[in-house]
């Protein structure tokens, strides 16, 4: 038996081989000039071939064609993002109570 995770990603997988999100995708590509956005916030110029989910997918589907939560990443930009991601994400289980 799969784990919610496991089946998490397996439906993004599938996800990311879509018409629709091949197409967004290069909406904000295009959006973006091409350019990694995080690098531009630093002064720097990185060509973007990737497009990051600000909002993760696997936390907000009902984002995951939405530009505004899209944003156009050099391959080392996307990977510092999914490593911090993984840091600061809530083990399964445990709730935060913010008061």
């Amino acid at each position: 038996m799969k784990s919610g995770r496991d089946a998490a990603a397996l439906k993004s997988q599938r996800f990311y081989k879509t018409v629709a999100w091949r197409h967004v995708r290069r909406l904000a590509l295009q959006r973006d000039h091409y350019l990694c956005q995080m690098c531009l916030s630093n002064k720097r110029i990185r060509r973007a071939r990737d497009v990051h989910h600000v909002q993760p997918l696997e936390l907000r589907p009902d984002l995951a064609l939405e530009l505004s939560n899209l944003m156009s990443l050099c391959r080392y930009c996307h990977e510092r993002t999914k490593q911090r991601g993984k840091a600061s994400r809530v083990p399964e289980g445990v709730r935060i109570i913010k008061i």
